[in-house]
């Protein structure tokens, strides 16, 4: 999309430069069209780049403010439902899967009983400065666990923590009216298939402040 309004920005300015020599009667140069190509090109690359990596950087990041939660990370969800003998479910260990570029943000949840994707996900800044990761998602359980729940849809929000170590935590609601906490702690830069090999993993450490790391 950024790519497109390039381009026609690119070809407006062409146009106009076009209007003018014809309204002037100055003679056509195809050295202005090269370098208005050139600078279309070029403008297309660096926005490529900056969508891509450059916005990971910590220079830039200084400036945008925008946090980097790009990879996997690991803590647990604490859920509403009761089980069939009247217990609460203890603690359920998870694994938070998030893939960001500069303008899109997709987020995986795995434990071991399901896996929930999201459909709609977004980074936002709060009034208060902190940035919140929003997302509405489908939760798939495996076929082991389908005798205890069914697929079902909900929206899911993570708080940045603002020192090191707090990592993210939230809360998520579901249609079939249950609801939870989540928190994060633990963060890496691999990316994992499943809840039981990232939960296996000794590559994990405790996060920093992401949005100034």
């Amino acid at each position: 999309m950024k790519d497109i309004r390039q381009q026609i920005t690119v070809g407006i300015v062409c146009l106009v430069w076009l209007a003018l020599a014809l309204l002037t009667g100055e003679a056509l140069s195809p050295a202005p069209l090269r370098l208005f190509s050139a600078a279309g090109t070029t403008v297309a690359i660096v926005a490529l780049a900056y969508e891509r990596s450059l916005w990971q950087w910590k220079l830039v990041r200084r400036f945008t403010g925008i946090p980097l939660l790009h990879g996997t990370w690991r803590g647990e969800v604490v859920t509403s439902v009761i089980r069939e003998d009247g217990d609460p479910v203890p603690p359920i260990p998870a694994v938070l899967h998030v893939v960001q570029s500069a303008s899109r943000v997709s987020v995986s949840l795995f434990t071991a009983d399901s896996v929930s994707t999201s459909t709609h996900a977004s980074l936002l800044r709060g009034d208060d400065g902190r940035w919140c990761l929003r997302w509405q998602f489908t939760n798939q359980p495996r076929p082991g666990a389908r005798q205890r729940s069914q697929r079902h849809r909900g929206v899911a929000e993570l708080w940045i923590g603002a020192v090191p170590g707090e990592g993210l935590s939230g809360e998520y609601f579901t249609d079939r009216r249950t609801y939870g906490e989540l928190t994060f702690v633990e963060w890496s830069p691999r990316r994992y298939g499943s809840a039981s090999t990232a939960l296996a993993a000794t590559d994990f450490a405790l996060v920093a402040p992401y949005a100034a790391s």
